[in-house]
């Protein structure tokens, strides 16, 4: 495991430092956009990095506070990066990178606990019908890089801790044909009637599970779960006011196969608000109901003041 993750931070390494190296070729073509690429004097060729590493960090403290209250330090960490290759063919290919890490520590605990773990990876081959669409084939890869714990109570006081998540389990590939829509920069949107999905674990979760349980969707004694069905996706950016942005990506899946009337849906909205070129706060609100996991309306809400890198 130590090794799988030390692979993974290494090739994450060498994939940011390419973005940094990358950028003085890409000033040239930044002038001109993806819709005319076609009719591009460069030959109809373009390809380009862009994207925004991110540093958060809250605190609190008190000392002596009559009313009550513990000190506690937050950090958060995210790398949001797109590749875009288009040519005068009509071939296109668009990769999305997103990692985002997050921990904080409450005075007084033995544990630091993980506020976010995310990390997923988007691709997509078209061939261009029209200026704004596309036929696609896409994947996509979800999963965690740390393990994740339940903190049941012990004994009514101190905690204890069970690890119930790590790398790659669960890891959640999903691939299909369809129909790709874009407008750079404002938004793009693939539908795919023909998309596979997989939910992978590893065996020592699920092999002394009873017959009846399941973990994350995937049955006693088995590593994984194949599902077939449509799905959605998307990212849709919006200009509330000055220096205000919404940033909306969103999932939507419907299983063929079982549970039909059920859609698997993974919205996340990031509220930017732009202090100046270097600072921001940003308010992070994701939501996700997959009955496979969960029977639970999954929420995860983050706040605080940090500094954005822009690439």
């Amino acid at each position: 495991m130590i090794k799988s993750k030390f692979i993974f931070l290494t090739i994450l390494l060498i994939f940011s430092n390419s973005l940094i190296f990358s950028q003085e070729n890409e000033m040239i073509m930044d002038s001109i956009s993806f819709g005319a690429i076609i009719q591009s004097e460069l030959g109809g060729k373009r390809s380009k990095f862009y994207g925004n590493t991110r540093f958060t960090l809250n605190q609190a403290y008190f000392s002596n506070w009559i009313s009550g209250g513990e000190s506690s330090i937050t950090g958060l960490f995210g790398m949001d990066y797109n590749y875009n290759y288009s040519d005068k063919n009509g071939l296109i290919w668009d990769t999305n990178f997103l990692l985002s890490l997050g921990a904080t520590y409450i005075k007084g605990n033995d544990y630091t606990k993980k506020t976010d773990d995310r990390i997923e990876i988007n691709s997509l081959v078209g061939k261009q019908i029209n200026r704004l669409s596309s036929y696609s084939v896409y994947v996509n890869l979800k999963t965690q890089l740390q393990p994740g714990y339940n903190y049941p109570l012990n004994s009514g006081v101190e905690f204890n801790r069970d690890r119930i998540s790590e790398f790659f389990s669960p890891a959640i590939i999903q691939g299909g044909l369809g129909v790709y829509i874009k407008k750079e920069p404002v938004y793009w949107i693939n539908m795919s009637p023909l998309a596979a999905r997989f939910i992978m674990v590893k065996s020592n979760y699920t092999e002394n599970l009873n017959e009846d349980q399941k973990y994350f969707g995937v049955d006693s004694n088995k590593r994984s779960k194949f599902f077939f069905g449509a799905s959605i996706t998307g990212n849709i950016k919006v200009n509330l006011m000055s220096n205000v942005t919404l940033d909306n990506k969103f999932n939507t899946y419907i299983n063929y196969l079982e549970k039909t009337k059920n859609i698997d849906i993974d919205w996340n909205m990031d509220f930017r608000f732009k202090v100046n070129d270097k600072i921001s706060s940003n308010l992070i609100v994701h939501f996700i109901y997959d009955d496979d996991l969960i029977k639970k309306l999954q929420i995860r809400e983050l706040f605080g003041l940090g500094i954005n890198i822009d690439l």
